[in-house]
């Protein structure tokens, strides 16, 4: 219970903040959301394990960003690294507290089924792409216990096409005493208050990310789509 109200009272500070870092620059933006994320695993009690310097290399090079998806937690892990703008489902933006603290880390929202918010999403992920920014999104379209990876929807993959830049892929999963672990999950009609509440009963996690070799966005959408799902189902399979 200690730690259900540590999180508790980190998603209403959270949710405060962000009324106020809407309207700041975007460096001390970043900050905040880096460290606000940061202070979420710490309080989850979650180690993070990465096999490159993720912040170094999106210095460097901006990427259309790719990997599975298993946890709304992923989305702070990656902003605990290094914040980035994510592809979301609307549907985020009217959770708890947590919506607030999305919008204001300038997440991409679309409705699922409907042409024209795809439309609007491909342009903003274009538009971003096209001031040296980095973009992330699940080429899945779902969450799944980590224990599969599903087929990738090929569309903003064309994002990437249209403004000839490379693809990163990701991957992620959770271990639990070096133990495969479905406990963060967000898959099928888990709540969000149940997700949190297995984070809260599990011990000893640990989140992996492997950075992938880049995939060129010199082919068709779907041949890309399949070579980034490739190297992740290799790098998931390996383990």
């Amino acid at each position: 219970m200690v730690k259900f109200s540590l999180i508790i009272i980190h998603l209403f500070y959270g949710f405060f903040q962000a009324l106020y870092i809407l309207y700041i620059n975007d460096k001390p933006k970043k900050r905040y959301i880096k460290n606000w994320s940061k202070r979420l695993l710490s309080i989850l009690k979650i180690h993070l394990e990465i096999n490159q310097d993720l912040n170094k290399l999106l210095s460097n090079k901006h990427f259309l960003i790719v990997s599975n998806h298993i946890s709304w937690l992923d989305i702070f892990l990656i902003n605990s690294i290094v914040p980035i703008s994510f592809l979301s489902k609307g549907d985020v933006a009217r959770w708890p507290l947590i919506g607030k603290l999305t919008k204001c880390a300038d997440t991409i929202y679309i409705k699922r089924g409907n042409k024209k918010s795809l439309s609007m999403a491909s342009n903003q992920i274009e538009k971003k792409l096209n001031k040296m920014d980095s973009v992330y999104f699940f080429p899945e379209g779902f969450a799944t216990d980590g224990s599969r990876l599903l087929p990738f929807k090929s569309n903003f993959f064309q994002t990437a096409i249209n403004c000839n830049i490379n693809i990163l892929p990701l991957s992620i999963r959770y271990t639990s005493d070096g133990k495969f672990s479905s406990a963060p999950s967000y898959a099928g009609d888990i709540s969000l208050a149940q997700s949190m509440w297995a984070l809260i009963k599990v011990k000893n996690l640990t989140a992996h990310i492997s950075v992938l070799p880049a995939v060129s966005s010199k082919k068709n959408r779907k041949f890309i789509a399949n070579e980034a799902h490739q190297k992740i189902y290799k790098a998931l399979s390996t383990i």
